[in-house]
């Protein structure tokens, strides 16, 4: 796991619990230096929250980037039941951020293989209800016992507290989102809130990038030996290329490793990489250095030239 830096983007996640306190005034958040926030949607088989339609309102409102969570309950009910409550939640309401399964506390009674097989059955249930990404929330020490490497292909939200680096497990080796406390302090909240450090490359991959263009989509031209490949995007300012559509250009064999949590090429592991929607993306450059080739980037026609 990487630790917490200068970098990271602020994000905050709230529920009912903190408009309990009274209104939150996301206009005085955003002005805090937050630029997003994950709200609570749904809980279990039917539980809605009750401070959802106005926090997701409200923060959008503010120009907050926005994502919405479900807190599960596997010791109760079936992953079917809960994608269907969750969407039926989250429908007609746009989200910046994927969404979020929030899988801790109670949900370890059904054993670590069980929980695993219902956290993927959630997740892909609602990717395919929603036709949007997920992700997946959950503690330090509850992912390192009870979440299997089946689940290492979505992006971690990870809590632990009081650290400036998580707690390793074998299933991811780094985090997209981490919650490092319980009790920030953010003007517009009355009491205590969660505070997040988001990786700048996430938050520009789903949330746009602070110049203001959007980076939700896969709009650069990824062309291998003149033809073109598939599409990809800028992060970080650096061109990544989906791995599966790079390796079929090039004829290569790609696989996902699931003891390492990480994509394989040729056998080869394709590092530095980012999970964006449960897809691999890798830097052409690195893909490069990884495989062999030239690359070369047109930025007025937003086209990546790869020779091997």
């Amino acid at each position: 796991m990487q630790s917490k830096s200068a970098s990271n983007v602020k994000i905050i996640d709230v529920s009912h619990h903190q408009s309990d306190r009274g209104a939150i005034d996301w206009a005085a958040v955003r002005e805090d230096g937050v630029a997003g926030a994950f709200i609570k949607a749904s809980e279990g088989g039917s539980g809605r929250d009750k401070a959802f339609a106005a926090n997701a309102a409200g923060a959008a409102a503010a120009g907050l980037k926005v994502g919405f969570y479900h807190y599960a309950h596997p010791e109760l009910n079936a992953p079917k039941a809960e994608a269907a409550n969750f969407v039926r939640a989250v429908e007609g309401r746009k989200a910046d951020f994927p969404h979020v399964l929030d899988v801790e506390g109670e949900a370890k009674q059904i054993g670590a293989e069980k929980l695993t097989a219902w956290c993927a059955e959630w997740l892909q249930e609602v990717e395919r209800l929603a036709g949007h990404p997920v992700m997946i929330y959950t503690g330090a020490s509850f992912a390192r016992s009870n979440l299997g490497q089946a689940l290492g292909k979505w992006p971690l939200w990870v809590a632990h507290y009081d650290t400036d680096t998580p707690m390793a497990n074998p299933t991811w080796a780094q985090w997209a989102v981490f919650q490092y406390t319980s009790e920030g302090a953010v003007n517009g909240i009355r009491g205590n809130v969660d505070v997040n450090a988001m990786e700048q490359s996430f938050f520009d991959a789903y949330g746009g990038r602070p110049d203001g263009q959007s980076a939700d989509e896969d709009a650069v031209k990824i062309v291998v030996n003149d033809k073109l490949a598939g599409y990809g995007r800028i992060l970080d300012g650096h061109a990544y290329a989906p791995l599966q559509q790079l390796g079929d250009a090039l004829g290569l064999q790609v696989a996902w490793n699931e003891k390492e949590s990480a994509p394989y090429v040729d056998g080869r592991a394709a590092r530095p990489f980012q999970l964006i929607g449960g897809k691999a993306y890798i830097a052409v450059r690195s893909a490069a250095e990884l495989l062999g080739g030239q690359v070369s980037y047109d930025e007025a026609a937003k086209k990546v030239h790869y020779y091997r």
